[in-house]
């Protein structure tokens, strides 16, 4: 589906994260998330929602594709476009990545993906918000892995170099002055420099990013048109921050399935022509 909207409207974002779903037959707490789930859809209009990592526990659901039938059966009781990304959890157990992306086929309302390229089994692509029939804004979503290459000397995964030599030679014109915005699991090293200027939100543990800094925000920094990168990956932290102005934040957990203090609910962003605002939805 292309996402669209009219000239001044807002275009509404749901970001859903850290699902944790289990095993099938469901647990009391897996069946709370899809009812929260459920009921927020019904209350609430967006534009898109955006599901940025670990929809499963992958070592405790042996059988991914009835677990995410159960959540994508949710999902569909709406005509709200979706989209995807992974995290470190989704591919513990017995699943692929290319697998699961095959299961996105049982969506009903995919949003349609644009100049899709895959590494290690990771992909990125973007989606496009049109107004009036015209290019908007350009969501840019990076598949940050899982576990690192070298385990010995880190844990999680790095934006491989591949994914930032695609965000910079996509044919958008970062010299355009356009409210853009990035998703991804793993939150880059610098939110860690980020959690020292917290705007709202909470930092309940320690930002669990890569050691390695790939130079994803280097590039950023250059493009000057992605306004804010939104995260998921840790439970007990859901700050806005900005650094070096570029937004940095974290979605709120969404699953019962799995650790963390913090509410459970979702991080609403909304875009306008020049601009993006967001705020917490908890169940």
């Amino acid at each position: 589906m292309q996402l669209t909207t009219t000239s001044q409207a807002p275009f509404r974002i749901c970001q859903l994260t850290d699902i944790h779903l289990g095993n099938t037959p469901l647990n009391a707490a897996s069946k709370k998330t899809l009812t929260a789930i459920d009921e927020l859809l019904q209350a609430h209009d967006f534009d898109l929602i955006m599901i940025t990592g670990d929809l499963l526990w992958g070592t405790e659901a042996q059988h991914p594709e009835e677990t995410l039938t159960a959540l994508y059966d949710v999902l569909n009781r709406i005509s709200t476009p979706v989209a995807i990304t992974y995290g470190n959890h989704d591919t513990e157990g017995t699943i692929s990545r290319s697998a699961l992306r095959e299961l996105e086929s049982k969506l009903a309302h995919h949003a349609d993906k644009h100049y899709a390229m895959t590494v290690d089994d990771r992909e990125s692509y973007t989606l496009e918000v049109l107004r009036e029939g015209q290019l908007a804004h350009v969501l840019y979503v990076w598949d940050s892995g899982a576990y690192s290459h070298w385990p010995d000397a880190e844990q999680y995964a790095a934006i491989e170099p591949a994914q930032i030599d695609w965000f910079n030679r996509l044919p958008y014109a970062h010299t355009v002055k356009r409210c853009d915005l990035g998703f991804l699991h793993i939150p880059l090293p610098e939110y860690t420099l980020a959690g020292q200027n917290i705007l709202t939100g909470v930092q309940g543990e320690p930002v669990c990013s890569p050691v390695t800094n790939s130079g994803l925000f280097y590039n950023l920094l250059q493009a000057q048109n992605v306004k804010a990168l939104f995260a998921g990956h840790d439970h007990d932290n859901n700050f806005t921050a900005n650094y070096r102005d570029i937004g940095l934040n974290y979605g709120n957990v969404t699953g019962y399935n799995t650790y963390g203090s913090l509410a459970r609910g979702a991080r609403l962003i909304t875009l306008t022509p020049d601009s993006y605002t967001t705020q917490i939805i908890t169940f």
